[in-house]
């Protein structure tokens, strides 16, 4: 009788843990006009775009103050690591992109005067594009001081320009292996226009559209993974965060979803999302912005950020070298963008695959365990590569079984 009333207690007790993991409202009212376009980490605050202004959060997104951009609404926004970059709905002034050197206290005007600018992308550190909703596309090779516009794509609108690891640009179903100087049609058989987000992981390249799209060839053919219309798109690692009518997140890779709208009083479609490790925040398209710890959904990450700012790249030494099964690797990425962290034999093949997803600006601890690599690793001298933006470094360690 007293194990039966212990085990009511427990499930009781889980019950009640589920049921309290709620959204919490961080910014909005109640007669939900806050439409929330982009949400980025720039220099370890949050940014976000906004109908009516530009937000920033130095406390991880519990409060939020507005920026004076001088426009009427903000509807995108990047960074290259040290400027952070605005593109607006309206300006009186007459110009719409505009970008900061000092986390947005103070900005500076480019010669972009095209209303609705909704996309800013950073390609590398020769090249940026953007887009304006009046079908207009801009480059810019000076970091974004000064545009000028593209008239020979073989597309006139878009949702998204991605950059993948590999460096490929996908815009609107086509790919550019060559900065946008020539492009190819991808396998996608619906209109690429209609694209609002892409994504990457070990399983390859995502498209959120009509509905929730994974390619494992690099677009060349597609699979439905979720029927839904997905307007935003986080993956992390096997962790897949939608944002579609409301949120929802698959922890296997893709192959169920569940729907998790707890404490949030008008569900909407979800414009943009944020995932840093610790907390999702998802912008909505009225109802504002809401944050919740991954941990509340029984989510967790492969990659821990720690609190410790980076100023440079680095790839440290692992540790314990040599281990048996599992080793620790820290490294660090002073701006946000692709981190591709492999294990290597000594013939030059892939046995692991360790990080391959987007990160923000930091210091990052993960852990390599040779027991789950499918390569059955014997005893021996390996290889670690770390790949982030143009920075490249490898160094050896070695498993003793």
């Amino acid at each position: 009788m007293k194990k039966i009333t212990l085990l009511v207690i427990i499930l009781i007790s889980i019950t009640s843990l589920q049921i309290s993991a709620e959204w919490k409202k961080v910014y909005g009212t109640n007669i939900n006009n806050s439409i929330i376009y982009d949400l980025i980490i720039h220099q370890g605050n949050y940014y976000a775009a906004t109908n009516g202004s530009l937000l920033k959060s130095e406390d991880k997104g519990e409060t939020w103050i507005s920026l004076s951009t001088g426009t009427m609404g903000i509807s995108a926004l990047e960074s290259d690591g040290t400027r952070l970059f605005a593109g607006s709905i309206f300006s009186f002034s007459g110009v719409t992109l505009h970008y900061s050197d000092d986390n947005g206290e103070t900005w500076n005007n480019t010669n972009v005067s095209v209303s609705q600018v909704s996309e800013i992308r950073v390609i590398n550190q020769n090249l940026m594009l953007a887009y304006s909703n009046f079908q207009k596309f801009f480059k810019s090779t000076d970091r974004g001081e000064t545009w000028t516009e593209v008239t020979d794509f073989p597309f006139q609108y878009t949702r998204s320009i991605y950059k993948a690891n590999s460096g490929r640009i996908y815009i609107s179903g086509y790919y550019s292996d060559d900065d946008g100087q020539t492009w190819n049609q991808t396998g996608y058989d619906r209109d690429g226009s209609g694209i609002y987000t892409y994504a990457e992981n070990q399983d390859g390249l995502w498209a959120g559209a009509g509905k929730l799209w994974l390619s494992k060839n690099h677009g060349e053919t597609w699979e439905e993974k979720d029927p839904y219309l997905t307007a935003s798109l986080i993956v992390n690692g096997s962790n897949i965060f939608q944002g579609k009518s409301g949120f929802a997140y698959s922890t296997d890779g893709g192959e169920s979803f569940t729907d998790y709208n707890e404490g949030i009083t008008k569900i909407d479609r979800v414009l943009s999302m944020l995932f840093d490790g610790e907390f999702i925040i998802i912008g909505l398209d009225g109802p504002g912005i809401y944050k919740i710890a991954a941990s509340e959904l029984g989510i967790t990450t492969s990659v821990e950020q720690t609190e410790e700012l980076a100023n440079n790249y680095e790839l440290s030494q692992n540790y314990p070298n040599p281990f048996n099964p599992s080793t620790t690797i820290k490294f660090s990425i002073p701006e946000s963008g692709f981190v591709s962290l492999k294990v290597y034999d000594l013939l030059g093949k892939e046995v692991a695959s360790v990080v391959n997803e987007e990160l923000n600006a930091g210091s990052y601890t993960v852990s390599f365990d040779a027991s789950q690599s499918t390569q059955n690793l014997s005893s021996g001298i390996y290889f670690y590569r770390l790949e982030a933006n143009s920075f490249i470094q490898t160094k050896k360690l070695t498993l003793i079984k």
